[in-house]
């Protein structure tokens, strides 16, 4: 029996991959500086996007720790875990084997010593985001017990102390000068609470799939969000339009703001759901499951594109990229065992 999905996970989901794979798209002409063509819209846009990991990982949280099958480790162990790993650990091998061989030639020793580092450090740097979300696979079902035995008051204290010693301080501390930000750097305070600094994003999803839709003040949410991502990509913008990185606080606002911006994207796209379209719906549970496969496979395909279509070109990369990618998941999708372990 086909699982019914939910909707506004889904959308999320797919929201969430289109800004994964646009921003690396722009790597290019972001490397290149504010000299570049088409510079700006590049900043503005990469912006913005800046809340695609945590929007995944928030629909990670809403969904795993809103199962009942998270209490059951059988499930995690048999299920859960290899729909994860498995795929992670097939791109990786395909990854570092596909990088060499365009950047190298035939000599594969440096891909074998890279896929034998997995457990330090990914082949790709896009693959960072699984490595927390593993782990917090791992402990979901503690993370479970503890959501279902706690009042929302102690949620909301954990999401609090979460955003102070994860979010807040680290970045005052490294948007000071040295001689100032060091007195607001903890000596393993943080790492003593938290598993990573992403998984207040976990807990969070899962607060906030619990609202109701009626509950949702979206005049309210969606001001938040304009207005925070027009103050994010106006300090984004003037910082590197002028250098400024090394300038008190320049670096601050931006990641202190992206709590805010994800939560009430996530809450915006949620009361948004009931207005879907059946063929809008239709389309979105067709995509979401082939995410994941994306999310895995979109290096490669940016850098087969970049090869026939110019980098700075990164609409037309990104246009071209992310119609390949979904052709191509949905080709492997429709094989039994590619789409058990690709995908």
């Amino acid at each position: 029996m086909r699982r019914k999905r939910i909707i506004y996970i889904d959308v999320i989901r797919v929201v969430a991959m289109i800004a994964v794979v646009f921003a690396h798209t722009c790597s290019s002409v972001l490397i290149k500086g504010s000299s570049a063509p088409l510079w700006t819209p590049a900043n503005i846009l990469v912006t913005i996007t800046e809340i695609a990991v945590p929007l995944f990982y928030m629909i990670s949280g809403a969904t795993i720790l809103n199962s009942s099958n998270t209490k059951d480790l059988n499930y995690l162990f048999k299920h859960r875990l290899i729909r994860i790993l498995i795929p992670f650990l097939a791109w990786s091998i395909i990854s570092a084997f596909f990088f060499q061989l365009i950047n190298n030639g035939p000599h594969f020793q440096q891909a074998v010593h890279n896929i034998s580092l997995l457990y330090h450090q990914p082949v790709l740097t896009a693959f960072w985001f699984i490595y927390p979300l593993i782990g917090f696979y791992l402990v979901s079902p503690a993370l479970k017990a503890f959501v279902d035995n706690v009042p929302e008051s102690t949620i909301n204290y954990i999401l609090i102390l979460w955003f102070i010693t994860n979010i807040f301080l680290p970045n005052l501390s490294k948007s000071l000068p040295p001689q100032y930000g060091q007195y607001f750097e903890a000596y393993g305070f943080a790492s003593l609470i938290f598993l990573s600094k992403m998984i207040g994003y976990f807990i969070l999803g899962y607060k906030l799939s619990n609202i109701t839709a009626e509950k949702i003040n979206l005049k309210l949410n969606l001001s938040i969000f304009i207005v925070g991502t027009l103050l994010a990509i106006i300090n984004m913008y003037v910082i590197s339009r002028y250098a400024l990185q090394t300038k008190p606080l320049a670096g601050f606002l931006t990641p202190v703001l992206l709590p805010f911006l994800a939560g009430t994207s996530f809450l915006c796209l949620k009361k948004f759901e009931s207005n879907y379209s059946m063929r809008f719906q239709s389309i979105i549970e067709s995509i979401a499951p082939l995410t994941y496969g994306i999310y895995l496979s979109h290096g490669i395909i940016i850098e087969l594109v970049s090869h026939v279509i110019d980098p700075m070109n990164y609409f037309g990369v990104f246009s071209v990229s992310i119609v390949v990618c979904l052709v191509l998941m949905w080709a492997l999708s429709n094989i039994p065992f590619v789409n058990k372990y690709l995908m």
